[in-house]
């Protein structure tokens, strides 16, 4: 699997693609902790939701970085798509952790917080963006060119994707019931409750998480239970 993910992190270096997200997200981050001070859990809130969206922007570039050509030589090498799935989703994972730690640090190294952040709120910062940053992996899966032919309709449904889970809470307003919670991916309870962890028990922080782990537990799960199942003949 090491060989596997050094594989993809070279093809993915050389096409270049990476450029986009990563630097859209430091950007951000640069231009948010430009002014000062700001507050702890407020700020890595607002940077949460900003790698949520680098990420799935990210996944979506890895993911067409390859010619269907070698992306089937790869599959053919290892013998089993499965296999391939899930080193291209490790390898994701950690580009987001990387991206994750930057965004956690910085404004600790550059003095940005009007307030000693400390390591409990630090943690929950670092758990929460790798959250977020991985459900936005986990959404790009079904948006890669073998399963939405067209860029355009890929990157139009991300876009609703991404301001209807940012948004969930008005949205909740206009459609009552479990539907929102249950189809939306979580990413406003995760951002509400960054915002609010200083008032918030223990357990409405964790319960928040647990519910975007089970999100990406089955985003993922049924994406490499179906790509071992997809003729990647067809994508050529």
């Amino acid at each position: 699997m090491k060989a596997l993910i050094g594989y993809f992190l070279h093809s993915y270096s050389v096409s270049q693609r990476y450029f986009g997200p990563v630097a859209g997200i430091i950007i951000a981050v640069l231009i948010l902790y430009s002014y000062k001070p700001n507050p702890v859990m407020n700020s890595y809130s607002a940077t949460a939701v900003f790698l949520f969206v680098a990420c799935a922007w990210l996944g979506l570039s890895f993911l067409n970085h390859e010619h269907a050509v070698q992306k089937q030589v790869a599959i053919v090498q290892l013998r089993s798509a499965r296999r391939y799935s899930i080193g291209g989703i490790l390898t994701l994972v950690l580009l987001t952790l990387l991206l994750d730690l930057f965004i956690v640090i910085y404004p600790v190294v550059t003095g940005s917080f009007n307030e000693p952040a400390g390591l409990g709120r630090i943690l929950l910062a670092f758990t929460g963006h790798a959250l977020l940053g991985v459900l936005g992996i986990a959404i790009s899966l079904y948006l890669q060119s073998s399963w939405v032919s067209r860029t355009s309709y890929a990157a139009g449904l991300m876009l609703i994707t991404i301001i209807l889970s940012v948004s969930a809470g008005k949205v909740a307003e206009l459609v009552p019931g479990p539907i929102v919670p249950v189809l939306l991916p979580p990413v406003y309870p995760v951002m509400d409750a960054m915002m609010n962890a200083d008032a918030l028990p223990l357990s409405s922080l964790l319960g928040a998480y647990a519910h975007v782990l089970v999100y990406i537990i089955l985003l993922t799960g049924f994406y490499i239970y179906r790509s071992g199942r997809m003729d990647y003949n067809k994508t050529i």
